[in-house]
């Protein structure tokens, strides 16, 4: 009796994530106007460079004032951490995005996906590169407000929550839709960071 509960919640979440995956698979074959594009763009724009990094900056030094915990490090190397995440994250952010757009015939918001299997630039060294570039940038700025919370709360809260998605609901996606080519190519490339295995010919 008391396993059935769980079996049943079990099968629920993941009758959910068929769903979701599903949906997926259907908008992507959808037509996207220019107008849908150009307001996936906009809003992904205010979500990753205005809206996440103002709550990671405010909610990281309010909780650190409520909790009274101290900052990171001295000033001078908060500032240094953080030119060095922006250095490493803002070019894996940019060029996934251009390559999303002019490779892959979508954009990075969800519901406008890409049509194409991206296996070349940067997603040849990684199958994330815009969630590596993301977490970076993130991690930027919780050194610029030098504040632990932002830093190992809301990064982490940030990046537990994107690879999720991609592990749950993006691969069984991609799965889908592109069949032995995308097992071929997750296979072969890594989750995230661009090292280990080494990519192949015959993801093209």
């Amino acid at each position: 009796m008391t396993g059935e509960p769980d079996r049943a919640g079990g099968s629920a979440i993941g009758r959910g994530i068929a769903a979701v995956s599903e949906f997926m698979v259907r908008r992507s074959r959808a037509a996207y106007t220019p107008l849908q594009v150009i307001a996936a763009m906009l809003m992904g724009a205010s979500l990753e460079l205005g809206l996440i990094p103002l709550v990671l900056l405010a909610g990281g030094v309010y909780v650190d004032t409520m909790l009274h915990i101290g900052p990171l490090m001295q000033r001078e190397t908060s500032r240094a951490a953080a030119l060095v995440c922006f250095a490493i994250g803002v070019p894996w952010l940019a060029i996934s995005i251009y390559w999303q757009h002019r490779r892959g015939n979508g954009t990075p918001f969800p519901l406008l996906p890409t049509r194409r299997l991206l296996t070349d630039g940067p997603y040849r060294r990684c199958r994330n590169p815009m969630a590596l570039g993301a977490v970076f940038w993130l991690a930027g700025w919780a050194f610029v407000a030098n504040s632990p919370a932002a830093l190992y709360g809301g990064v982490t809260v940030f990046a537990a929550a994107i690879f999720t998605y991609h592990k749950l609901i993006e691969e069984k996606e991609l799965e889908a839709r592109f069949g032995e080519r995308y097992t071929v190519y997750k296979r072969n490339t890594p989750f995230l960071l661009p090292v280990g295995r080494q990519p192949g010919a015959s993801h093209d």
